[in-house]
């Protein structure tokens, strides 16, 4: 007991060492509180061609109902011809069009290719003759430029940025962000273009930077450079350098940007991507709100609705406005910026590893066998020399996940001793939260950093969190002796032992529970009407909504566990392996990197709580039908 004490306290003053570096995280993330909300430059001006708004009418109603930022692609020609600034004719579709004309033919070219017309705009005049040297010649009095375009990329090859379209959304008192595409082919020669347009692009990106703010949003699979690596270094340092800061798109992974998180120490704004429907404004104002309280969401990013110009423009206003409406109070509409460093010297980390290696220790005493508690423990201590020895996150991210499945399986099977007074289930139950928020604070404090809350490095093993525990408990209730072992006679006395009344009410119970567990399970789930307006009531009187199958299925059926267990300890334990389902979904949530650390804790503060008092209410309510079924049983037979 003594020894065990003294365990318990080296693991708190070493936990208490950790204490700084998380400090560090939560400061990070509750002062970075701007958020932004933008939308494609080329998708206001498409608003504008097909009705009789203006530009400025569009960006005025957009800034006024509260839109930051407006983003911008690169001009190309075929982007120049959707502008009616050019016309774009195909070689063949031109010579056909001419040949019973009576044009001469010295017009055909020996190259292949296409024609456009000359645009009366200089500044577009000039970004065509420094990037393709066209030749110009003209047919019919009409002065044409052809385009040289062996590989079939010209059209879709960036010529820069267009200034007036910055100068006017600067005019309107509007951020923009500048779309960035990667260029890339598969033959030699057309490799070796690529990359000078790619290069041009860069050059470009450098011209138009100024002392305003603006941040890089990569657009397709791939950021600019890959997959040459080097060039993607590169390219990154100096845009960087030069003052450009990058977004990172919510559920989508760009090749190569992983490499430019790590040259830029992870200086990176999480964006969330989402189009418009006219028939949804309210979940989609709902899931904007939550991307940002609830999952470090810096940039919303709204694609407009499709339909008629008028209605789609009231739509992204409404939205923006609803947005900014619904928002949480701490957070400020603005320019954002990446989060702060977080730094986690290797000492605070040594300190973290031994408190694993103790907590793994402690863990293993709940298996009766020494060595199976020394070999453990020396395993832990392998992987963390191996962490100094090698610096790899992968073998710190192992011991973060032996840490996570290993904490719900000793919380529970340590506090679960079987009683039927309120004081002591209420007592195990912080018991089995404390030891349950030291694992917490182990693995979240190793794997901490600007890396995993912007979600370029993961938690790996989630299913297996998930999985291994109920699999232990089960395992663990049937054969261990702190619980009785069973052997095939006693599994047969089971079986024929007669039912009685309150074997069906708990069984009753479990059975809804579960029912709704694994209906609610994955993302196929149907969610009705009114479980959706208890989700959103929930969030708007409590600011995030608790897990389900932590203060519904897991908290409760722990609670009613310690308490059946109280009654009839063979029946009860069985109760503790649905009963683990809240523990581990807790260690689960806080997996989650990119929810803020102070998301996470309410949370969970409420899941506890609700859960627990669910809990106390199936004691009563077992009690209840318990004596009604009697009594009613002493009626019939007397």
């Amino acid at each position: 007991m003594i020894k065990r004490k003294w365990l318990w306290i080296s693991i708190i003053v070493l936990l208490l060492i950790s204490v700084p570096g998380l400090y560090d995280r939560w400061n990070a993330e509750v002062t970075n509180n701007t958020y932004e909300i933008t939308t494609p430059y080329q998708e206001i001006y498409g608003l504008t061609t097909e009705s009789s708004i203006t530009m400025d009418e569009a960006l005025s109603s957009l800034k006024e109902a509260g839109l930051n930022t407006v983003s911008l692609s690169p001009v190309t020609l075929d982007l120049l011809e959707k502008q009616d600034i050019v016309t774009i004719y195909e070689q063949k579709e031109l010579e056909k069009m001419l040949k019973f004309s009576n044009v001469q033919d010295d017009y055909k070219q020996k190259q292949d290719g296409f024609y456009i017309t000359v645009p009366k705009d200089s500044s577009y005049m000039n970004k065509i003759n420094q990037h393709f040297t066209p030749v110009e010649l003209t047919i019919n009095n009409k002065p044409l430029y052809f385009i040289p375009d062996e590989d079939g990329t010209a059209r879709h090859s960036s010529i820069g940025y267009n200034k007036e379209a910055i100068k006017l959304v600067k005019e309107h008192n509007l951020n923009y962000t500048l779309r960035v595409e990667n260029v890339t082919n598969e033959t030699k020669d057309s490799g070796v273009k690529a990359s000078i347009s790619n290069k041009n692009t860069i050059e470009q990106l450098m011209e138009v930077k100024n002392e305003d703010a603006s941040n890089l949003l990569f657009s397709g699979q791939e950021v600019i450079g890959y997959p040459n690596h080097q060039k993607v270094k590169t390219w990154a340092n100096q845009l960087n350098e030069a003052g450009y800061g990058f977004y990172t798109i919510e559920f989508v992974n760009q090749m190569g940007l992983q490499t430019i998180a790590k040259e830029t120490n992870y200086d990176f704004i999480r964006l969330h991507s989402m189009r418009l429907n006219n028939d949804a404004l309210d979940e989609s104002v709902d899931r904007a709100v939550r991307a940002v309280k609830e999952r470090n969401i810096r940039s919303i990013f709204f694609h407009f609705p499709n339909g008629e110009p008028v209605e789609s423009l009231e739509t992204a206003t409404n939205f923006i406005h609803a947005v900014n409406k619904n928002m949480p109070n701490q957070f400020i509409p603005g320019a954002p910026e990446p989060f702060k460093e977080i730094y986690t010297p290797l000492w605070i980390k040594a300190a973290v590893l031994l408190a694993g290696i103790l907590f793994t220790y402690l863990s293993a005493g709940i298996i009766d066998n020494k060595k199976i508690r020394l070999a453990s423990s020396v395993f832990m201590f392998l992987l963390a020399l191996s962490f100094f020895l090698l610096h790899s996150l992968v073998v710190l991210k192992a011991f973060a996940l032996i840490i996570a499945i290993i904490t719900p399986i000793y919380a529970v099977i340590s506090s679960s001793e079987g009683t039927t007074t309120i004081k002591t289930i209420t007592f195990r139950y912080f018991k089995t939260i404390g030891i349950s928020f030291v694992g917490i604070a182990i693995v979240i404090s190793l794997l901490n950093g600007n890396a995993f809350i912007t979600g370029f490095e993961l938690f790996r093993g989630v299913k297996l969190v998930y999985v291994t525990p109920i699999l232990f408990l089960a395992f663990y209730i049937l054969f261990s002796k702190r619980y009785g072992s069973m052997n095939a006679k006693e599994v047969n006395t089971i079986l024929k032992t007669p039912v009685k009344y309150w074997h069906i009410i708990i069984i009753t119970i479990v059975g809804l529970m579960a029912f709704y567990y694994i209906s609610r399970t994955g993302n196929a789930g149907s969610v009705s009407e009114l479980e959706l307006l208890i989700r959103h009531k929930l969030e708007e009187y409590l600011y995030v909504r608790p897990r389900t199958k932590e203060f519904l299925i897991g908290f409760p059926l722990y609670i009613l566990a310690l308490y059946t267990m109280g009654i009839n300890k063979r029946w009860g334990k069985f109760l503790l392996i649905p009963g683990v389902i809240g523990f581990l979904s807790i260690m689960n949530t806080f997996t989650h990197f990119h929810i803020p650390l102070s998301v996470s804790l309410l949370r969970t503060a409420y899941s506890l709580i609700i859960g627990y008092l669910i809990g106390i209410f199936l004691i009563y309510l077992v009690k209840i039908c318990f004596r009604y079924i009697t009594n009613k049983n002493k009626a019939r037979w007397s």
